[in-house]
């Protein structure tokens, strides 16, 4: 079993994150929609933690519930082979849910990146959280550099 405090954990949403929140993502069957606007902005993700190979990705995402691991491996594109699996409890907040999965996985060292409410509501608490404006994303140069600096406090923190 490997060691979950040897790595930095980024809990990871996707709709306001890695495109605008309100793209049109599944059709009627329950199929991904060809939007090309669709993960726009996972480029901008993958700068940022092309510096940090220790980065790995838990997906938060509401998409957790409507594709397999597979498919969100897929969906991350370049990022995929940093995918460690999903939060699997469904709590009544984003926040919520994300501290539960920590624990249960007894992850020390993480980070998240999302534009759900219950995460800005959590940010005056826990310095962990990253809020991204659901127009803007991980596109937002304030975002990007948020994030790098919070890499690297973890990075000395784990040392």
């Amino acid at each position: 079993m490997m060691d979950n405090n040897s790595f930095i954990f980024l809990y990871l949403d996707f709709d306001g994150v890695l495109h605008a929140d309100g793209e049109p993502a599944i059709d009627e069957s329950g199929r991904l929609c060809q939007n090309p606007n669709l993960f726009c902005w996972l480029k901008n993700l993958e700068e940022v933690l092309d510096d940090f190979p220790e980065v790995r990705i838990i997906v938060s995402s509401d998409w957790r519930r409507l594709f397999d691991d597979e498919t969100l491996i897929k969906l991350l594109g370049n990022l995929g082979w940093r995918f460690y699996g999903v939060v699997e409890c469904t709590i009544s907040d984003r926040y919520t849910e994300i501290l539960q999965d920590a624990t249960t996985r007894k992850i020390e060292y993480w980070l998240a990146l999302d534009d759900h409410k219950a995460v800005k509501a959590a940010m005056a608490k826990d310095n962990r959280l990253i809020f991204c404006l659901p127009e803007k994303g991980i596109s937002a140069f304030e975002q990007q550099q948020e994030l790098r600096q919070k890499i690297k406090f973890l990075y000395k923190q784990m040392k």
